[in-house]
């Protein structure tokens, strides 16, 4: 996916996310609330993520430490948070918006813009879906740009939890088949000794602790017990 495909789906993404703001009840429970309880905290995440993120891009020196991370002030009534969302958002795109190549600061390798080019884009995604759940139905994420969330948690995500030492090597290796796109990963080494198949987007929200193995929407052969302690995680 190019840096415009990505730019276009946070833009609609962000969008969709600022519609739950405008009808839902900001003290409505996130379900998978590891970084917020409700509606309300995860708008002040959206807000925060999309200001760290522009000044990784933007305001990035070559220095190994990452940009000035301290909390801005969230608008507390609906419209004022509305706007500053859609602010934060614009902030962002404007950052964004430039060669996939040039160098930010990031995480885990590579560091550069297109990193956070598909990593804002498929974060946005999620917190989408999950303010569309907490409010109501959640719309179909895009294939595609689930696909590409999935390659980030084993070429980003998972390394830098394994890094911190917050997830264990993989012992084994997994293959995920994407059912509607066709595509395929691995995790682990070795031959794969089971495959999960399922869509793009439940795959992904398998791997991002919004779905469990369990959930009948997967089809697994092959040891199944093998993969699920290499997909135990947490991977991202």
């Amino acid at each position: 996916m190019d840096a415009a495909s990505y730019l276009r789906h946070f833009r609609r993404e962000l969008d969709a996310f600022a519609a739950c703001l405008a009808v839902g009840d900001l003290d409505t429970p996130i379900e998978h609330g590891d970084s917020a309880d409700d509606l309300a905290e995860l708008a002040a995440v959206v807000g925060s993520a999309n200001l760290f993120a522009a000044a990784a891009v933007s305001d990035w020196d070559g220095r190994p430490e990452p940009p000035d991370g301290t909390p801005p002030v969230v608008p507390e009534e609906r419209a004022e948070l509305i706007r500053w969302i859609d602010g934060t958002g614009e902030v962002l795109l404007m950052a964004l918006d430039t060669d996939a190549t040039s160098p930010a600061w990031g995480f885990y390798t590579p560091p550069n813009v297109g990193h956070w080019q598909r990593s804002c884009s498929v974060s946005m995604m999620l917190w989408r879906w999950d303010a569309e759940r907490a409010t109501g139905v959640a719309a179909p994420m895009d294939p595609q740009l689930a696909g590409a969330g999935i390659a980030e948690v084993f070429e980003v995500l998972a390394p830098r939890q394994i890094g911190r030492g917050k997830a264990w090597p993989p012992d084994a290796c997994v293959r995920l088949d994407a059912t509607d796109t066709g595509d395929w990963w691995v995790f682990g080494p070795g031959d794969p000794v089971a495959e999960i198949a399922g869509s793009a987007e439940d795959l992904l929200l398998l791997l991002r602790g919004r779905r469990t193995p369990h959930d009948p929407v997967f089809a697994w052969t092959g040891d199944r017990d093998s993969a699920l302690s290499v997909l135990k995680g947490p991977l991202a």
